[in-house]
């Protein structure tokens, strides 16, 4: 069993700073070509691709498209469904946190959830986000766990291919009651495509104790344990993990760089199936927001992480507007389309409420029409079943 996941900041500024000195060299050409020759790059090496001007843009994108080197597009999908907007975390960047007076509280129970579920798969879809705040232990904690556990039965049991958990970090002693009733391999791993999902917003410490706060009594306070959740979920029986960077949080992005692509080295060493989510920092409600990340700089994110990491899968969402989707979509993995609201769907839309979301949401078209866009581009789009869709699409 390896050790669980830590984070070095030192070690990583000092490969930061090496990822600096080799960009001011030059050379990205010839790392590029490295890369299409087959070699692997040294992480600091991806990073200096990555801040090495001389290499344009849309070289970095030709580069994961080619190294993609599929006949056809293929991406995933799923839509976020959220159970509730509730939350005692305090982080200031979200719409949800605990003192925002200004959110509109919403919580949705089995039947609603089951609903949606309903809405969602008779419009074709078939993978799902659920999502929740993150709560003390209490109550509330036990009552919404117990609500996504009954949720991820809920999907599966309608036919849904994967199902994605984004509630914050579990204990061990949680993990078995949320995951209860799943069917098990031989080997006692969990048989469907369930994924948990704990995006660690920054990797620096210092910058996640300033947005997420380090009140004992906050759920997130607790870097470490935030970090290590991917730990035990795979000691629960858990195949696939979801980390995840908020884009702009920290305006340090070799740095958040380096600590995803050392994160995902250890997932994958794990023997877990690895997506790498990106959102880029918008505006919520009641929260200042911060300029974040220009579409520059996410697009050379986007291609180097994807280049960099073939075996994971690159997630971006329509937090995006859709002129960045389609200039992404040929080295992405996956494109989610949805609403942040809680419940928010029905029969030919969605809800986009900013003051009862996370978060504020850049693409507002019905997820049919953004996915019909990536099928007329050639994509072929697995999580996504629409009527005029082969049946027999893989």
């Amino acid at each position: 069993m390896m050790e669980a996941f830590r984070i070095d900041p030192n070690a990583l500024q000092g490969l930061r700073d090496i990822a600096l000195q080799e960009a001011a060299k030059g050379g990205g050409a010839q790392r590029i070509e490295r890369l299409l020759g087959g070699e692997t790059l040294r992480d600091e090496e991806l990073v200096a691709v990555f801040l090495d001007r001389e290499v344009a843009t849309e070289r970095l994108l030709e580069l994961s498209e080619e190294l993609r080197a599929t006949d056809s597009l293929q991406i995933e999908t799923f839509c976020p469904l959220y159970i509730s907007n509730e939350c005692d975390a305090e982080c200031l960047m979200c719409g949800m946190r605990r003192f925002n007076e200004a959110m509109a509280r919403e919580t949705a129970d089995d039947t609603v959830v089951k609903r949606q579920l309903d809405i969602l798969s008779n419009r074709g879809i078939r993978g799902v986000a659920l999502l929740t705040g993150e709560y003390r232990h209490g109550s509330m904690r036990r009552e919404m766990l117990a609500r996504t556990a009954s949720a991820t039965r809920g999907a599966l049991e309608r036919g849904f291919t994967h199902v994605l958990i984004n509630v914050g970090s579990i204990e061990d002693t949680e993990y078995p009651d949320l995951l209860e009733g799943l069917p098990l391999r031989g080997d006692g791993a969990i048989s469907p495509h369930v994924t948990m999902c704990t995006f660690q917003e920054s990797y620096d410490p210092t910058v996640y104790r300033k947005f997420m706060g380090s009140a004992p009594q906050n759920p997130r306070a607790d870097f470490e344990r935030r970090v290590q959740n991917f730990d035990r979920a795979a000691r629960a029986g858990m195949l696939s993990a979801n980390p995840g960077v908020l884009v702009g949080l920290n305006p340090d992005l070799a740095y958040e760089m380096l600590a995803l692509l050392s994160h995902v080295h250890h997932l994958s060493g794990l023997g877990l199936k690895v997506y790498v989510s990106l959102p880029r920092l918008r505006k919520a409600s009641g929260a200042e927001h911060t300029a974040g990340v220009g579409d520059d700089d996410f697009c050379r994110l986007v291609a180097v992480l994807s280049a960099g990491l073939p075996d994971a899968k690159i997630v971006i969402s329509t937090r995006e507007r859709p002129e960045i989707q389609r200039r992404l979509l040929p080295v992405i993995g996956v494109l989610t389309a949805g609403s942040p609201g809680v419940a928010p769907y029905s029969q030919d839309g969605a809800r986009f409420d900013v003051e009862a979301s996370q978060f504020e949401v850049a693409d507002l078209r019905p997820f049919e029409e953004i996915l019909g866009e990536c099928i007329a581009a050639g994509a072929r789009i697995d999580g996504y079943q629409p009527a005029i869709y082969p049946a027999s699409a893989p």
